[in-house]
């Protein structure tokens, strides 16, 4: 009988720790679309405050400041980092790495196809730890035309304030519905 116990008892904590690692994944998966929803509805909200009291001219500053402190704060707070990356830069700092780069261009052909999905999931394995890799499509809207549009698009005010703020910025002459670029999730998922 004890034997039995200790087989049933085996057999549970295999299982146990093959279920794991399904949940490992799937808990993985449901932060990084946590952090994704945090970040993008923040940023929206206070973007339209900043549109609001400050004009775009003045959101242009807003913007900058406030998605990579939110970013900072989610990341921390999540043991997980999120950032925005993007092909065509404003901010060097939203530069993405080798992986991110092949899932952004892969995105546009996806678009281009008519198969843009909602977002791309991956385990890769780096260094000797697992890490879920989530990016979600940055999609351009009406509103984003106001600073990442063509030059036609954009006020005259607002194209000097992102002059100033961003002497390289490669990221406009978007138009309505082009992938700009994508938040993006690392979530580590041990050894």
């Amino acid at each position: 009988m004890r034997h039995s116990l200790i087989a049933v008892g085996m057999a549970f904590f295999v299982a146990a720790g093959a279920a794991g690692a399904e949940t490992t994944k799937e808990a993985a998966l449901a932060k990084a679309q946590g952090m994704v929803k945090q970040l993008g509805s923040g940023l929206k909200t206070e973007l339209q405050a900043a549109i609001k009291t400050s004009g775009f001219d003045g959101a242009v500053t807003a913007c900058g400041d406030i998605a990579v402190a939110r970013a900072d704060q989610i990341s921390e707070e999540s043991d997980a980092m999120i950032h925005r990356v993007s092909l065509k830069l404003r901010n060097p700092a939203n530069a993405p790495d080798d992986y991110e780069k092949g899932k952004l261009e892969q995105m546009d052909k996806d678009l281009a196809a008519g198969a843009l999905k909602e977002a791309y999931v991956e385990v890769v394995e780096e260094n000797g730890a697992k890490s879920l890799r989530f990016l979600k499509p940055i999609l351009t809207n009406a509103l984003c035309l106001n600073c990442h549009g063509s030059e036609a698009k954009i006020r005259p005010e607002v194209a000097s304030a992102l002059s100033r703020l961003y002497p390289d910025d490669k990221a406009r002459g978007y138009e309505e519905n082009q992938v700009r670029g994508a938040f993006s999730v690392s979530v580590p998922m041990g050894r």
